[in-house]
């Protein structure tokens, strides 16, 4: 997988109050990633982060960075999360439907050669 950009994480926000939907696997690796079901970009964060706590009974992010599919065509956010016990875990986010505008404009503007977010 190739790294794209990181720090999507969004640990408080109103988008977390709604009860976020989850498919696919365990998130053991990108082939068993979970995939967030969200209406908007801006929920994608609190919606990993409401997985994990779930999951592991709470914990806190350690790293995190955006991936993609060696073929191009999926991408992953791509975590390091510590469990209360202290133990980490490696967990795969199936990001794709969530971020194709946001992955698409970004590219672009890669291609183009200006910054996505320029110095002011």
């Amino acid at each position: 997988m190739k790294m794209r950009w990181a720090i999507l994480f969004a640990c408080g926000s109103a988008f977390a109050a709604e009860e976020a939907k989850f498919s696919g696997g365990d998130g053991s690796s990108c082939e068993a990633a979970v995939v967030p079901i969200v209406a908007e970009t801006g929920a994608i964060g609190p919606a990993e982060r409401q997985w994990l706590e779930k999951t592991y009974g709470g914990g806190a992010l350690v790293r995190q960075a955006l991936a993609e599919s060696s073929d191009g065509k999926r991408r992953y956010d791509l975590l390091l999360w510590r469990k209360p016990d202290g133990q980490t875990v490696d967990i795969c986010f199936d990001v794709t439907t969530v971020f194709e505008d946001t992955i698409r404009e970004i590219e672009r503007e890669e291609e183009h050669g200006y910054p996505h977010n320029p110095a002011r």
